[in-house]
């Protein structure tokens, strides 16, 4: 256990490294050496990895429980936006997603799980990967929102000041929005179906409100789409809409997790 704890220090710290480098970036309008801040977050991802196996993994399961899936899905955030790095400029977005991270691992240094979960068949692993990854790049799409509505808040001031002047432009941000739009929402797709098909009851007391909360989120993301193409909602509607769907997914992944968890369980 000493080893994980050990691990996940390093991994904390890399990830805090990585955002100072990131804020650095924003303010002195430098470019950041993108080789070096890919390979930096790429290696606190992989400690943040290697930790959550330590820590949750046994030869009898797994046990997934609400914070383990929580550091889980900004792991997977993290895993994103360092691949997404090579080829966009998301220092704005990893100065708020990196230190997330390791955030999320600070309740597993005191909070043990050795009550192993069954180990899941492939199926419905491959439904829990799809749910964990939509979530993650839904939180990503969030964090662009908020940067965006910042942007417009300043903008509406006269100029942009601040480390928001080094941002992208607006319609950059936006375009960048979209496609992580389009990209949570062929996710969460995949999830839903997979979940249906491998999932025996999705509507079972326990779950019913998780995938009631699931479509609804669902269906508001694929309204959004279906509005910006065909009646060209701009900025302002998206950014409003895309934080009405995380937080909505956020209480469907993580609420009904927390209540039954750490609520019913007393």
């Amino acid at each position: 256990m000493e080893l994980a704890h050990f691990i996940g220090a390093m991994a904390a710290v890399l990830y805090l490294m990585t955002s100072t480098q990131a804020w650095q970036q924003m303010h002195t309008q430098r470019i950041t050496k993108r080789l070096s801040f890919f390979v930096l977050g790429l290696v606190a991802v992989g400690l943040h990895s290697v930790f959550l196996w330590l820590q949750l993994v046994s030869p009898q399961g797994i046990s997934l429980g609400f914070f383990p899936m929580a550091s889980l899905v900004a792991g997977t955030g993290a895993l994103i936006i360092t691949f997404a790095s090579l080829y966009r400029r998301l220092e704005w977005v990893s100065a708020l997603v990196y230190p997330l991270s390791a955030l999320s691992m600070l309740p597993l240094f005191w909070l043990a799980y050795n009550t192993p979960s069954q180990i899941l068949l492939h199926g419905l692993g491959a439904h829990v990967v799809l749910s964990v990854l939509a979530s993650a790049v839904f939180s990503i799409a969030a964090a662009q929102a908020l940067v965006l509505l910042f942007q417009h808040k300043q903008l509406k001031r006269g100029r942009l000041q601040g480390a928001l002047a080094s941002f992208p432009p607006i319609q950059t941000s936006e375009t960048m929005l979209f496609e992580l739009l389009w990209a949570s929402f062929a996710i969460l797709t995949a999830a839903i179906v997979t979940g249906f098909i491998y999932v025996e009851d999705l509507f079972t007391q326990q779950v019913a409100h998780k995938t009631v909360l699931t479509l609804a989120a669902w269906l508001l993301l694929g309204a959004l789409l279906a509005g910006r193409h065909l009646f060209g909602w701009r900025a302002l509607t998206a950014i409003h809409l895309t934080l009405i769907g995380f937080a909505t997914l956020l209480l469907a992944f993580f609420g009904s997790q927390f209540v039954l968890e750490y609520l019913l369980a007393q």
